[in-house]
């Protein structure tokens, strides 16, 4: 293993020591550590997957998928329109008055009889 000397402004020497000190590691494993991690060929599906790890989310290759609209479009408008038929209907049934009884005239006598 090969030795590396880098300096360092007296405020970052400061951050350094305060990490190390939390994470309990010496400077040299933090500064190698650092280096694999920002020197490693980046894949980013391993990316991913250590960030939904990270952050706790499910893993989308398991997840089951619940729907599929995109396939569904067409009926889904076919729905929509007559849903908004349907209430327009019954609105207007709800709104509009009975229709009046047909008036059918009497026959009237021919010539005044």
């Amino acid at each position: 293993m090969s030795a590396l000397s880098i300096r360092l402004s007296p405020e970052i020497e400061k951050r350094l020591e305060l990490e190390v000190g939390r994470l309990k590691v010496t400077k040299s494993k933090f500064v190698q550590d650092l280096l694999e991690c920002a020197l490693a060929p980046k894949d980013s599906v391993a990316l991913l997957m250590q960030a939904r790890a990270q952050y706790g989310l499910d893993d989308l290759a398991q997840a089951a998928v619940t729907t599929n609209k995109a396939a569904q479009v067409k009926a889904l408008a076919r729905e929509a329109v007559r849903q908004k038929h349907a209430a327009e209907k019954a609105l207007y049934d709800h709104a509009a008055p009975s229709a009046p009884e047909p008036m059918v005239a009497e026959p009237s006598a021919k010539y005044g009889k």
